[in-house]
C-alpha cells in the first residue's frame, strides 16, 4: 500500500460539487444555487450568472404520470419500425 498525500485529497472537490461553466462558480449541490422546481423536474442555475447548468428529473413530484403519452409513443416507434421494414423489403 502507498501513503496517501493529505494535501492532494484537499485539493479535490467532493462529488457533489457543481461547477458553472460559463463564470467558473462551484458549490455543493445543495449550496447557494438557484433551483427552480418545474414540471420536468428540478433546474439548476448559477447565482452569478444565471446560467443552467443542469435539470435533474423528478420522480416524486405529485403530477399524475402520462400514461397516454407514454403508450402513444410506443405506439409510434412501432408502427415507424414496422413501416420501415416493410419499406426495405419491399423495395427494388
Amino acid at each position: 500500500m502507498s501513503p496517501t498525500d493529505s494535501r492532494a485529497s484537499r485539493d479535490v472537490p467532493s462529488k457533489a460539487t457543481l461547477f458553472c461553466p460559463d463564470c467558473g462558480h462551484q458549490g455543493r449541490y445543495d449550496g447557494d444555487w438557484i433551483v427552480v422546481e418545474r414540471y420536468g423536474g428540478a433546474h439548476y442555475r448559477c447565482p452569478d450568472c444565471h446560467a443552467e447548468l443542469t435539470v435533474r428529473p423528478t420522480h416524486t413530484t405529485g403530477h399524475p404520470t402520462r400514461v397516454m403519452d407514454t403508450y402513444w409513443q410506443a405506439v409510434d416507434r412501432s408502427v415507424r419500425a414496422w413501416r420501415g421494414l416493410w419499406h426495405r423489403l419491399l423495395s427494388p
